[in-house]
């Protein structure tokens, strides 16, 4: 490995700062993505800057019907958040399901975010909900959409010189449910294939319907003919496994060592039926 240049900040204004000047400069705050690939000396870096030691950084708040998470809250704290269960139950479910205890307890929503892992939980949540990402420069701070910042393989709309500073997942209550399912060859495993879905319900039929799969493909993925299929019906079980199949059957996942293209699109479907299933359990106000 070669040398670099270790800096730790104290505020996100330094950060912006390094981020303008440096070269090749990395940011770390877990260091579950980051250090595995210094150790494999597969990435060309000349300065790391560590967040760690920023200055009220470290928080989960909820104001304007947002759950707002801080870029060193740690995978385990959202979980564990008492503010995250009442307004947001679901980033909870899947915070807390992240990897293993060691990525949970350093990992972090930002920077899993920032990263954009095909087979991360949080970018297919993200782009589910279509959360607000705020990403800092020396220009000033710019707001993401995430139903359109994942742009494939470890790619996102963020310029070179920005870093999220917060993710804002919306407020989710009864008639809208979510519902999140994955599937890992075993325990802390990266997942072989996930799906989130997103259901909201206007009397007994379905008046918005989101589907996204990950972890099969490049990148979050949007089901949309499963989606209309949904959208105006009601909910039975019929339904949802017709929009479930159609889920498997139009996604185009990457074949590899974790399974065929059959194998992964045969999963999507039981992995779907689940999710939706959830989804609208909750939308008609289960847990």
């Amino acid at each position: 490995m070669r040398d670099f240049t270790y800096i730790c900040p104290e505020t996100i204004d330094e950060v912006c700062q390094l981020l303008s000047e440096q070269e090749n400069a990395f940011l770390i705050a877990g260091g579950q993505s980051l250090l595995p690939l210094l150790r494999l000396r597969a990435a060309d870096l000349s300065c790391l800057i560590d967040i760690n030691g920023l200055k009220n950084a470290n928080y989960i708040t909820f104001e304007n019907q947002q759950v707002k998470v801080g870029p060193t809250a740690r995978h385990a704290e959202v979980a564990e958040s008492e503010t995250v269960k009442n307004h947001c139950l679901v980033l909870s479910q899947v915070a807390a399901h992240i990897g293993d205890v060691q990525v949970r307890n350093r990992g972090t929503i930002c920077g899993s975010v920032a990263n954009a892992d095909p087979a991360g939980d949080p970018p297919v949540l993200s782009a589910l909900l279509d959360v607000e990402i705020q990403a800092t420069s020396v220009r000033g701070e710019t707001i993401y959409s995430g139903s359109d910042f994942f742009q494939g393989f470890y790619a996102t709309n963020l310029e070179e010189d920005e870093f999220i500073t917060e993710v804002r997942f919306p407020e989710i209550s009864s008639p809208t449910g979510v519902g999140y399912e994955k599937w890992e060859p075993s325990e802390g495993a990266y997942p072989v294939a996930t799906v989130g879905a997103l259901i909201t319900l206007e009397g007994d039929l379905i008046s918005q319907a989101k589907i996204v799969t990950g972890a099969i493909e490049p990148g979050p993925t949007f089901s949309e003919d499963a989606a209309t299929i949904l959208i105006g019906q009601k909910p039975t079980t019929e339904l949802i496994t017709e929009a479930a199949i159609s889920v498997g059957e139009n996604s185009d996942p990457i074949e590899d060592a974790e399974g065929s293209i059959l194998f992964k699109q045969e999963l999507m479907k039981t992995l779907s039926k689940r999710a939706i299933t959830t989804a609208v359990d909750c939308a008609q106000g289960g847990a």
